[in-house]
């Protein structure tokens, strides 16, 4: 039986009602002590967004746990959840998605670039020709701009290049976010996104480059790797789909999108991601061990 952390509350907040609700409709449930505080888990990732809705509409006093004030979750679950509920419950993922349409709006509307070197890899400046002039890396960082090595990942070039990747941010983002918990999901996105934008730039050298492309396929790597060695219902993701972003790696590297998009992919950070997400899920084994109760 696998189980996916729902909440984590304070020890000293009763969960009785919850727990009579989740039992009376024979819903699998547990709540154990984790670090200093109670942990809600469920079996069915279905339930987890409408259950995370109503524990925080009776956290604000709007319903409660009631049997005779409510229809059965599992009613609730049938239809589904609004989206204002799935982004409550996977913020961080939402938060991935909303930061990569600001980028791709940045990179769209600062024509004159006078807030895009603020974001990318290496700041840079126009020169009186027209080429970009490219300050080295090592400088920024000793001027204490460390946030260039994660930025590079929300700058988007175009419409095609947010949506695909929110699609795949939305669909296997929330699956990790769900499995890792909010906390350890942020870290896998700070590690894969540093990851995949050095790599990039290890390869192409000075230039600008952007997307969240390096962390989707830290995603995949990741899912590969962790559902063979600790398989999960979160991770048992289609067969096919993982096959097409392996397939849409390789197409990619041979140049032949390149003349489709204007531009030049980054395919050196779609590889980094790759390796770092299965790097991440290889240091995560003995965590999802723990996570994952039989």
């Amino acid at each position: 039986m696998n189980w996916i952390i729902v909440k984590k509350v304070p020890l000293d907040t009763d969960l009785s009602a919850v727990v009579g609700y989740l039992r009376e409709r024979g819903i699998s449930h547990q709540v154990y002590e984790e670090k200093g505080e109670q942990v809600l888990a469920v079996t069915n990732p279905h339930i987890v967004a409408p259950l995370l809705q109503m524990l925080d509409e009776a956290a604000q006093g709007t319903v409660s746990f009631s049997p005779t004030t409510h229809a059965p979750l599992q009613q609730r679950s049938l239809a589904a959840p609004s989206l204002l509920a799935q982004i409550k419950s996977a913020p961080v993922t939402g938060w991935l998605i909303l930061m990569s349409i600001l980028g791709g709006c940045l990179v769209e509307f600062d024509k004159a670039q006078r807030f895009i070197p603020w974001f990318s890899f290496q700041k840079f400046t126009e020169t009186e020709f027209g080429a970009l002039y490219f300050s080295p890396v090592v400088d920024s960082l000793l001027a204490g701009e460390v946030w260039r090595l994660i930025t590079p990942a929300f700058l988007h070039f175009g419409f095609f290049h947010v949506l695909f990747n929110s699609m795949w941010i939305w669909d296997l983002g929330r699956r990790l976010e769900y499995l890792l918990g909010r906390k350890y999901y942020f870290i896998f996105f700070v590690a894969t996104a540093i990851f995949s934008n050095v790599a990039q730039y290890l390869w192409s050298g000075s230039g600008l480059f952007g997307g969240m492309s390096g962390v989707v396929y830290a995603l995949v790597g990741f899912i590969l790797v962790s559902h063979r060695l600790v398989p999960h219902q979160l991770t048992a993701v289609a067969p096919g789909i993982l096959v097409f972003m392996l397939i849409w790696l390789v197409i990619c590297a041979t140049g032949a999108i390149d003349h489709f998009v204007g531009g030049s992919v980054a395919n050196a950070a779609h590889v980094g991601g790759l390796v770092a997400g299965m790097l991440f899920a290889l240091c995560s084994v003995a965590m999802l061990k723990k996570r994952i109760r039989d």
